[in-house]
């Protein structure tokens, strides 16, 4: 399968946004044509709020070399946020909740939490794909399947 073969609705993974706005990174253009997904009529594309808030600590931390300003690192969430076809979804209680009880069930601990979370907006929301560098991290869970748009 490819990015092009999908249908549906899909989540796109933090990882695949941040590297959309890294013009140097060799992942930039695979993740653009992720973005790309929102024009196609067969394709809803969807991010969570929590993508959008966890772009900030990679574009500006030691992981981005240069690491972002942090004026530079909101300005590329602010465009993002505001793609036309990209839908932004919000976090609920229903969502944590849903997300603690992935992690009760899977052992998951610590800074794993936020992935169950996502995993948790997904299966409220009906959306079975998230498009991600980190397929591992969603993998047991049932009714998602992860995608790696980079290989």
């Amino acid at each position: 399968m490819s990015v092009d073969d999908l249908t549906g609705r899909v989540l796109v993974d933090t990882n695949v946004l941040i590297y959309a706005t890294l013009a140097a990174d060799p992942r930039h253009a695979p993740a653009r044509a992720v973005l790309s997904l929102r024009h196609r009529p067969e394709v809803e594309l969807f991010v969570s709020v929590q993508n959008l808030a966890e772009m900030y600590p990679n574009l500006t931390g030691p992981k981005n070399q240069p690491p972002d300003s942090p004026a530079l690192a909101r300005e590329k969430i602010h465009v993002l946020s505001r793609l036309r076809g990209l839908n932004v979804l919000p976090l609920t209680l229903e969502s944590i909740h849903r997300a603690l009880e992935l992690c009760v069930t899977g052992g998951v601990t610590r800074q794993n939490y936020f992935d169950r979370q996502l995993a948790a907006l997904m299966l409220g929301e009906s959306i079975p794909m998230i498009l991600t560098e980190n397929t591992d991290d969603f993998s047991g869970i049932e009714g998602i399947t992860a995608f790696n748009p980079f290989t």
